[in-house]
């Protein structure tokens, strides 16, 4: 016999098929990675300076927090991702009346139609497709010819080279030079900031009235820090602003400040655990027990606050 529903259990129901689970590669917005938070979150927050006004399209949208973002400034935001998980999930938690979300490949986007959007944003997608030629045909099919394409990858030469490690999701990175050139074949203007995330001390004004900014760089040898130029900085990722129109007004430096300081918490959060766990297996070990043994044996033949207590640690002493 089945359970018998109440009024609202088809809501739960719903909900509970709307809870998007980790893949492995699609980042979270819950996930507690700090690192990971702020790269993601910070690209749109970037990219929320270009779309005031405007009808934007959010290729390979994930989960939906920046497409929703978006929508705070843009007058209309589509969000489009392959994933009918991420689809799903997305059209249950953001709703808005100036956002959507489709089901679609990049390669094919299934939005009828030419020269539609005047942004169009697509973050940590085109590594994952081998044929990106196609998925930069699409975007210039959609979008106006006086549109913006800004776009990120991961910097192969940091990402996969240095730390000599292969993300088994990305089927095509690139280099610089590969980034650029996939960029200049579509658009006659492309602008290229790298980002990475870096320990930082924030210098900020308390009061308004100053606008200029200063940007130094440190670098730590053997014994001490030292001051090093800022083309030493290399990038994890690259973020493009491409467009056919020429590009004047632009963002400068960007940055992103952590109020919670949330790494700083965890690296001590984890200290106090790691300190936990070994105490924990002290004393569940044997020689802890065995010493335990011999406490209460001592103190049942010797008890303590007792002059027999007193002379056995006076001969102990002499004996050692």
């Amino acid at each position: 016999m089945e359970p018998k529903k109440t009024p609202n259990s088809h809501v739960r129901e719903q909900k509970q098929d709307c809870v998007l689970q980790t893949d492995g590669e699609r980042f979270l917005p819950w996930m507690e990675d700090s690192i990971i938070n702020y790269e993601h979150l910070h690209r749109y927050g970037f990219a929320k300076e270009f779309v005031k006004g405007k009808k934007v399209l959010d290729l390979a949208c994930g989960e939906g927090y920046g497409s929703d973002m978006l929508a705070e400034r843009a007058e209309e935001v589509i969000g489009v991702d392959i994933s009918e998980a991420a689809i799903k999930h997305a059209c249950y938690k953001y709703v808005r009346g100036n956002l959507k979300f489709v089901k679609s490949s990049a390669i094919n986007i299934s939005i009828k139609g030419e020269k539609i959007f005047d942004v169009i944003v697509c973050f940590e997608a085109l590594e994952h497709i081998e044929e990106q030629d196609k998925v930069m045909k699409e975007v210039k099919r959609i979008i106006k010819d006086n549109g913006l394409f800004i776009v990120s990858t991961p910097n192969k030469y940091v990402y996969s080279d240095l730390s000599n490690c292969k993300n088994p999701w990305h089927k095509k990175e690139l280099y610089l030079d590969e980034f650029k050139s996939v960029l200049k074949s579509s658009f006659n203007n492309v602008i290229i900031y790298g980002q990475k995330v870096f320990p930082a001390s924030n210098i900020f004004s308390i009061f308004e009235g100053v606008n200029n900014t200063q940007e130094l760089a440190i670098e730590k040898n053997k014994s001490e820090f030292s001051f090093v130029p800022l083309d030493k900085k290399e990038a994890r990722y690259f973020i493009a602003v491409a467009s056919d129109d020429p590009m004047e007004a632009m963002v400068g430096n960007s940055y992103l400040v952590d109020n919670s300081e949330t790494p700083f918490r965890q690296i001590i959060e984890a200290e106090l655990e790691a300190v936990r766990n070994k105490l924990e297996a002290i004393h569940s070990s044997h020689g802890w027990k065995l010493l335990k043994c011999y406490y209460k044996f001592r103190d049942k033949i010797f008890p303590p606050n007792t002059r027999i207590r007193a002379y056995t640690k006076r001969l102990w002493k002499i004996v050692k």
